[in-house]
């Protein structure tokens, strides 16, 4: 219990979630005999999922989509060409990337849910950030842009690299090892942009 409990103030540390807000740990594994109370809520995790893994795929997921997003408007509105296309590349990558984290909080059987959202962490826009960067444009896009993109792959590998050492499901920790890759290598791309 102690590991996990490590595991969840470690994760609210790296993903740097609202003072304000508390932080959700993920949910113990619960056998089918159990019956959740009126006040407390638990799920059949399969067990081969620990807390820091299901804590990083319901982080990631949130994570991913909202990429997709700016990714959308970047694909609009990047006036350079390359930049265009730069987040043409990396949002292929992360839809696939999504379709494995949703697939892997299927097989872990956690709920469909966002603990995360309304909070303020890094490698995630704000609300109100994604509407300027909607409302820019020209020469003034590309840089905001490439600044919240290296942001987010520079977290990404950050948590990655916790689930490489503290996770324990084989293929989230080969997910894991894969993005590390990845990212490092889209940094560069994005560098030399």
């Amino acid at each position: 219990m102690k590991a996990l409990a490590c595991c969840a103030v470690l994760l609210a540390a790296l993903t740097g979630c609202g003072s304000s807000a508390a932080v959700s740990s993920p949910p113990a594994a619960s056998t089918p005999a159990e019956t959740p109370s009126s006040s407390e809520t638990k799920w059949d995790i399969d067990p081969s999922f620990n807390a820091t893994d299901l804590a990083w795929i319901e982080l990631a997921i949130p994570m991913d989509e909202q990429l997709l997003q700016v990714l959308g408007i970047a694909e609009k509105q990047a006036t350079d060409p390359a930049v265009k296309k730069f987040a043409a590349e990396v949002a292929a990558g992360h839809k696939t990337e999504l379709a494995q984290f949703v697939a892997l909080r299927t097989r872990s059987r956690l709920p469909v849910r966002n603990p995360h959202k309304g909070h303020d962490m890094p490698g995630m826009m704000t609300e109100p950030e994604i509407v300027t960067l909607g409302k820019t444009a020209g020469p003034a896009f590309d840089p905001l842009f490439e600044k919240n993109l290296k942001e987010h792959l520079d977290q990404s590998i950050v948590l990655a690299r916790s689930i490489t050492t503290d996770g324990s499901d084989p293929a989230t920790k080969k997910l894991a090892g894969s993005i590390m890759t990845t990212r490092a290598a889209q940094l560069k791309q994005l560098a030399a942009l």
